[in-house]
């Protein structure tokens, strides 16, 4: 049984790596173009083919693509995709949001630095990495009310292993949200230790929590910080998370 399980995985592993060899080959041979296979997901309803998302070499830009099985032939792939299998339709519907937020980032990375460069220093609260040493720095940009935001910052620590974080809270929901980033730019200034940060964060981040109105001064550091991000147009949707370097 063990030996059949190693003659398959072998198989599998020799057809998936011949898909991709051959995927490249026709790119070069039509386009002169050198690309690189990021991924590959099979299609639940139709097992013949594959989607695979393609990096060029020299623009970083991505292109999803649904191939077959032995990578002879291709076609681009967009958001008019039907299947009778919900979760294909689902996967390629995440997959086009991701790759065209990648692209995005890709094409107006000079612009993104730019702008977050022009966020002062003491709004902006950094995070250190766990791992001793790291120089990566991630932006995430966040809203305290938003659902999505406060999934992620469950998952700080994990972020924090691969790299340190800059956050910068925004308010795009309303007055609770406004609250709730100014509390946490009045409190979070007296705090040191990232980990101490991290508490106060998902403090206030929690659901349960109700915001204290904070003074001026802070609420009107939000709302100039909101407005500056929205009106560059460079940041569709929250949380917005960056690798700055």
């Amino acid at each position: 049984m063990k030996k059949f399980f190693f003659i398959f995985l072998f198989s599998f592993v020799f057809m998936q790596a011949n898909m991709q060899e051959n995927l490249t080959k026709l790119i070069k041979e039509k386009t002169k173009q050198d690309i690189k296979v990021m991924q590959t997901y099979d299609l639940k309803a139709n097992t013949n083919f594959k989607v695979v998302i393609l990096e060029d070499t020299l623009s970083k830009t991505q292109i999803p693509i649904i191939t077959d099985k032995d990578g002879s032939m291709l076609f681009a792939l967009t958001n008019i995709f039907f299947s009778v299998n919900e979760a294909d339709t689902k996967l390629i519907g995440e997959i086009i949001q991701k790759i065209q937020s990648q692209n995005d980032k890709q094409v107006n990375s000079a612009a993104i630095n730019k702008l977050l460069e022009s966020i002062p220093d003491d709004y902006v609260i950094k995070l250190n990495s766990t791992t001793k040493n790291n120089q990566k720095i991630t932006y995430i940009i966040s809203d305290p009310m938003c659902p999505h935001c406060q999934d992620e910052l469950r998952h700080i620590d994990e972020k924090l292993k691969e790299s340190n974080v800059y956050m910068v809270l925004v308010a795009y929901m309303g007055q609770d949200s406004i609250n709730k980033a100014a509390n946490i730019l009045e409190k979070i200034k007296s705090l040191k230790e990232t980990k101490e940060k991290v508490n106060l964060l998902q403090q206030v981040y929690a659901t349960t929590f109700k915001a204290q109105e904070s003074n001026a001064k802070e609420i009107k550091k939000v709302e100039n910080i909101t407005k500056k991000i929205a009106d560059s147009g460079l940041i569709k949707g929250v949380p917005f998370i960056y690798e700055y370097k």
